[in-house]
């Protein structure tokens, strides 16, 4: 059979510039097959962690040829032509090269070689540090912050739920200090922190450059006593530098998906990234709104198939709601993931957050924390302000790790699916906070409410005086005010009180101490459907 070979427009472009031929250029070079490999899906322990295969499992996902490694005779081969391979992708077939453009062009007569894309000029990886604006502030939060306050997150510790076992990995420009820093000193006190790794710098050390991923991370894991909680500092952390800061191009993209191929090999459940692409410094390499579908992009692709691993994908929705650009960029375009924007104080959208839809008309943001002025740590230390969709999309990912700790016989999808039906504004989803703030006691009830048999439930029946009686509506999705008659064995209306339903709110209460002993008539009223319900049980009194 014969292969059709495609060479990328981008390449062709930069192939003929002159001011590139004297130079090396990086690569993707994409293979045709994984002929002989050595690896076998029957035999996925040679090539994936045990908790990789156990995610896997748990929620019933196969393995596929996608998931075995490349062939290494192929990257073996054109290393052998004195070409420097740097990285490679198993769920792309193809590794990252640095070379001219002729010895770019020469491999497309490879019979194992599909295609070559241009990715960056030689001297992208050339770096400085990034200076970024901090703002210092005198009212640092003394027990608790609001931001963790809308999320319910002091609800979830207190039953226990700091993301112990799950695994979060977090793709960023760097997280400079993050070693030296006693508000992270639990992570390697408790080998929390699994691993590290550099894309640009191609080491482990992710402490230098950017302290963007240093704030990003404080916002799930800090701790100072007294003054600042992360949502959740029990996971075990990963941490990656896919992004060059100073400077953008399609390369970042590559990283990207390496560093979700390396962090779904280790079992990693979560992924956090407070990235967003569209433009680059090189303009042929722009996205259009129209690609922002979920599909286009190869940053969304590779968020896609970690979401189909069995991994929660969320991402920043980014910072365009006040720019020409407006809407989401790309991985927060992802089908099968959280795109999270940032809301103020006041719970409105900051001007700052992207929009929705996605150019295929979903629903984005998918949900929103709070992003303007939210506390985190800064590099030294610092409890400051920042403000942005990178610092509400770190909250959502450390509440899905509490979350999950507390339903691990979940799957990835139901979880999701959970988030975004039991969110504030999931009856009436917009382009602007998406289905709206997620929250603990929220998801906690949504969940909870797949086992129940009855649309209502009032207990305990009987009751003793110093209990309140709880009327518990099942499913706030479906009705959203219920009106509680009680009456005495006569007939007599004793009280009559309006609900306002909601997934966080969903538990009703009555005082009944200051009844006597005996029986009473309970009638709830709602409406399900459009049509009027009624559901009437008798109350004992003791």
């Amino acid at each position: 059979m014969v292969r059709s070979k495609l060479i990328s427009l981008t390449f062709i472009l930069f192939f003929l510039a002159s001011e590139l031929k004297a130079q090396d250029n990086y690569y993707f070079v994409s293979f045709t097959d994984k002929e002989a490999n050595g690896f076998s899906i029957d035999s996925p322990e040679a090539f994936l962690s045990a908790k990789a295969i156990s995610r896997r499992q748990k929620q019933e996902i196969d393995i596929y040829e996608q998931d075995l490694p490349i062939t290494s005779s192929y990257k073996a081969f054109i290393s052998n032509q004195g070409i420097e391979v740097f990285e490679h992708s198993k769920w792309f077939n193809g590794i990252i090269i640095k070379s001219t453009p002729n010895e770019a062009e020469q491999l497309i007569s490879l019979p194992f070689v599909a295609s070559v894309t241009y990715l960056a000029p030689q001297n992208y990886a050339g770096r400085r540090s990034s200076n970024q604006e901090e703002l210092a502030v005198s009212d640092a939060p003394t027990d608790t912050l609001f931001q963790n306050e809308i999320l319910n997150v002091r609800e979830m510790h207190s039953q226990g739920y700091l993301g112990k076992g799950m695994n979060i990995a977090v793709f960023d420009g760097g997280f400079r200090n993050v070693s030296s820093l006693s508000a992270f000193a639990h992570l390697y006190e408790q080998n929390k922190l699994t691993y590290t790794y550099d894309f640009v710098s191609k080491s482990s050390n992710v402490y230098q450059y950017s302290d963007h991923g240093t704030r990003v991370l404080s916002l799930m894991t800090a701790e100072i006593p007294n003054s600042y909680q992360g949502i959740a500092p029990d996971a075990n952390y990963m941490l990656f530098v896919t992004e060059n800061v100073p400077s953008e191009y399609r390369i970042e993209e590559y990283y990207w998906l390496i560093a979700a191929e390396r962090a779904d090999s280790a079992g990693v459940d979560i992924i956090n990234t407070s990235l967003g692409y569209n433009t680059f410094d090189d303009p042929q390499m722009n996205y259009t709104k129209e690609d922002m579908d979920g599909n286009t992009t190869v940053v969304v692709r590779a968020a896609h198939i970690a979401s189909e691993k069995g991994i929660v994908v969320v991402a920043s929705a980014g910072n365009e709601g006040n720019k020409a650009w407006s809407i989401i960029t790309s991985p927060a375009d992802v089908r099968d993931g959280l795109a999270v924007g940032s809301i103020q104080t006041d719970y409105g959208r900051s001007g700052f957050s992207s929009l929705g839809y996605s150019a295929d008309g979903r629903i984005k943001p998918d949900v929103v924390a709070m992003g303007s002025s939210a506390f985190l740590i800064n590099e030294s230390g610092a409890i400051i302000r920042g403000s942005g969709t990178s610092f509400s999309t770190p909250q959502v990912a450390g509440l899905m790790a509490g979350v999950w700790q507390a339903y691990p016989e979940f799957t990835a999808m139901e979880l999701l699916n959970a988030v975004r039906n039991s969110s504030s504004n999931a009856v009436t989803p917009n382009n602007e906070i998406g289905y709206g703030i997620p929250s603990f006691i929220a998801i906690n009830n949504y969940l909870e409410s797949a086992s129940d048999t009855e649309p209502v439930m009032v207990y305990p029946n009987p009751i003793m005086p110093s209990e309140l009686l709880k009327i518990k509506i099942a499913n706030p999705g479906k009705v959203n005010k219920a009106q509680f008659e009680l009456f005495e064995t006569s007939g007599k209306k004793i009280s009559s009180n309006l609900f306002t339903v909601s997934w966080s709110n969903n538990i009703a209460s009555i005082e009944l101490q200051h009844l006597s002993q005996g029986l009473y008539f309970l009638n709830v009223l709602y409406e399900l459907e459009n049509k009027p319900e009624a559901y009437k049980v008798r109350i004992v009194k003791l």
